[in-house]
């Protein structure tokens, strides 16, 4: 009876601890050679996981509909200024990739943002021209190659990193881009948080690193800035 109890206790601790290994090494950011800002004069708009399987959710883990919708529109108010200033909008949507990954989604969150998942397109409250979609399996954008090709080409060095969720994807991206050098802005009002205390907390984190708040009255103004 012992040996089969000791295996059973080993066999949790394994999966708890795989479990663990694994959500720290999907929210990491990655950190990647150091750009040039004098060769990277433009500006990109990146909005994070803007899709109808976060946006549209109900249960514990739904945001506020009231927060979803003022988002969705000071999003929309950086996406008409990025598009007016012939700025490169960059949407990055999450599938999540690897059996146990997918379990564990299935199982916590109701399979959102799986691959079999109907809601990985991006919220149809999105307004403007997309420049660019790219799709990621982890929290941090900069995993995937398209993203910094994309922003090679357009000779991108300052980003504006919006959407959900405040304390993980967008955090983790944020902290990627400024691991690479690049000049960073966030904004609350286009940025979701499932638990504001911990996004305070993020934000100080960032700000502290080099990153600019681009509060909801002065978006224009950031936006502005980036362009000089």
């Amino acid at each position: 009876m012992w040996p089969a109890v000791l295996l059973a206790i080993l066999l949790l601790a394994g999966i708890i601890g795989y479990t663990i290994y694994g959500y720290r090494r999907h929210l990491e950011s990655t950190t990647g050679q150091k750009i040039d800002l004098n060769a990277r004069p433009n500006s990109a708009l990146l909005i994070i996981d803007l899709q109808e399987d976060f946006t549209k959710a109900t249960g514990k883990n739904a945001y506020d509909p009231v927060l979803i919708k003022n988002a969705i529109a000071a999003i929309n108010d950086l996406v008409t200024l990025a598009n007016q200033n012939g700025h490169p909008v960059i949407s990055v949507r999450q599938t999540f990739s690897g059996w146990y990954m997918n379990l564990l989604v299935k199982l916590l969150n109701n399979g959102r943002g799986g691959p079999k998942s109907d809601g990985l397109d991006i919220d149809t409250r999105l307004d403007g021209d997309i420049d660019h979609d790219i799709v990621k399996s982890c929290a941090d954008a900069f995993r995937e190659p398209e993203l910094e090709k994309a922003l090679v080409q357009q000779k991108v060095g300052k980003l504006t990193i919006v959407g959900l969720d405040g304390n993980y994807c967008v955090n983790s991206t944020i902290n990627a881009a400024l691991n690479r050098g690049y000049d960073v802005s966030f904004s609350d009002a286009a940025t979701l948080a499932i638990s504001p205390a911990n996004w305070q907390k993020a934000k100080s984190h960032l700000l502290a690193r080099g990153a600019h708040d681009i509060t909801s009255g002065n978006v224009a103004a950031g936006q502005s800035r980036k362009t000089a």
